[in-house]
């Protein structure tokens, strides 16, 4: 122990990973580690586009595909609907999919909830066009990282805010 984790979280809902961050915190105070030391980070799949209705067709086959080949290894998984892709993506889901205001705003959402220090998206390489792949990775290093360190610089901000009275 002593080390920080990144989790990586392809399914489910955004509370059912609460415990877990709560635990590794837990484990770790009580072993005596700084927890200032020791952040948390995760690591999710998505998928971004100029526009949130596209990125979100494009993205379900590749998600499928993918979900149904690790299902065949895995007794507890069953293959994907698009329900269950549309209830992923959705706003108390964990893959992260749309336009760069969306998946900033979940991103925000999943850091706030877990407290972590840092997230990871992983995006498709092989079964995208390439130019998309470059426009999403454009989009989210110009567009989306911008917009979550601006929200976390400004809590920052605001958590170390003091008023010093004067009494005379």
């Amino acid at each position: 122990m002593g080390l920080p984790t990144v989790y990586a979280i392809i399914g489910g809902k955004l509370d059912s990973f609460k415990p877990l961050t709560k635990l590794y915190r837990a484990v770790a105070e009580k072993a005596g580690h700084k927890l200032s030391t020791m952040p948390i980070a995760t690591h999710s799949w998505g998928w971004l586009s100029d526009d949130k209705e596209k990125a979100v067709k494009e993205y379900f086959y590749p998600t499928k595909l993918l979900v149904d080949t690790i299902s065949q290894e895995r007794e507890q998984w069953s293959g994907m609907t698009y329900e269950q892709y549309l209830d992923g993506i959705g706003d108390d889901g964990v893959i992260f999919v749309g336009d760069a205001e969306t998946v900033a705003n979940k991103i925000i959402k999943l850091m706030d909830t877990l407290r972590l220090k840092r997230f990871y998206l992983h995006l498709p390489i092989v079964s995208m066009p390439h130019e998309d792949v470059l426009r999403a990775i454009e989009i989210y290093g110009k567009e989306v990282v911008p917009r979550v360190k601006e929200h976390f610089e400004k809590k920052e901000k605001l958590n170390n805010f003091s008023i010093k009275w004067k009494v005379r």
